[in-house]
């Protein structure tokens, strides 16, 4: 049985295989994977529609293979699998972290209050710093928002 990475090594050794080519031939086979990944996708969107009235298990299961999975991502045919909201707010949190430790800062996780509203502590030098409330607006609260598009409110607790 052939391994989804055993097939994604066989594509980049003929995606650079087509690199070495001049652009009037590149652009000639890129054509021509476009035209079989549009009818590829076609094919499968029809496929999906009629599995799905006869058997969603079936189809759940079918996604379960890797490849399968694989391909009906790339073709946008599934979601993307996504993290629960508490860890998307913790990479978020993770990313504004570097620039308030610069000074001497922190920011904590207080509470995820679903829907919509996450609560954090801001300590060390930012618990008390003039600047905090552009510090939770401008940085912490557009990063939670960036990686977490259905929270609205972003509360500091003091």
């Amino acid at each position: 049985m052939t391994t989804l990475e055993e097939l994604v090594q066989e594509i980049s050794c003929f995606e650079a295989i087509i690199s070495e080519w001049d652009e009037s031939k590149r652009c000639v086979a890129i054509g021509l994977k476009r035209a079989i990944e549009d009818l590829h996708k076609e094919a499968l969107t029809r496929l999906i529609k009629s599995v799905k009235q006869e058997s969603m298990p079936a189809l759940r299961n079918a996604v379960k293979d890797e490849i399968v999975y694989g391909i009906l991502l790339y073709h946008e045919l599934v979601k993307p699998p996504t993290l629960p909201l508490r860890q998307r707010v913790q990479q978020a949190l993770n990313e504004v972290r570097p620039s308030l430790k610069s000074h001497n800062g922190d920011v904590e996780l207080v509470a995820v209050k679903e829907p919509d509203t996450v609560e954090v502590r801001l300590i060390g030098t930012c618990s008390h710093c003039p600047a905090s409330t552009l510090t939770l607006s401008q940085g912490i609260e557009q990063a939670i928002k960036a990686y977490c598009p259905e929270i609205n409110n972003v509360i500091a607790i003091g």
